[in-house]
């Protein structure tokens, strides 16, 4: 079962954690990279993703690129859900109803 409280972050290891994000204004997601509590990179930096799966198709590339390991596909599953919650709206009550979740939110 997805707990609902921490799609905010994905911890892969003690010192790496992914952060999903949504920016309203220019309506395009990322994920941030931390490594030991401090900023590490942007996927969606340079990229424009405007869907939630956009980020998740390349993120392994990206952390390659700062020597992290791939994420599973539990994970990688983990991180879509992160995304749409932090879009919100719509897509994320569909979300809800198609996982069954609904009560949870």
């Amino acid at each position: 079962m997805i707990n609902f409280d921490n799609l905010d972050r994905l911890a892969l290891d003690g010192t790496v954690v992914l952060r999903p994000v949504f920016d309203p204004r220019l309506r395009t997601f990322s994920i941030q990279l931390w490594k030991n509590g401090e900023p590490g990179g942007i996927h969606g930096l340079i990229e424009t993703f405007r869907y939630a799966d956009e980020p998740l198709e390349t993120i392994d590339a990206f952390l390659a690129d700062h020597g992290v390991r791939a994420v599973t596909d539990e994970e990688a599953a983990l991180l879509y859900a992160g995304l749409v919650q932090a879009k919100g709206g719509p897509d994320w009550a569909l979300l809800l109803i198609s996982i069954g979740a609904d009560e949870q939110a």
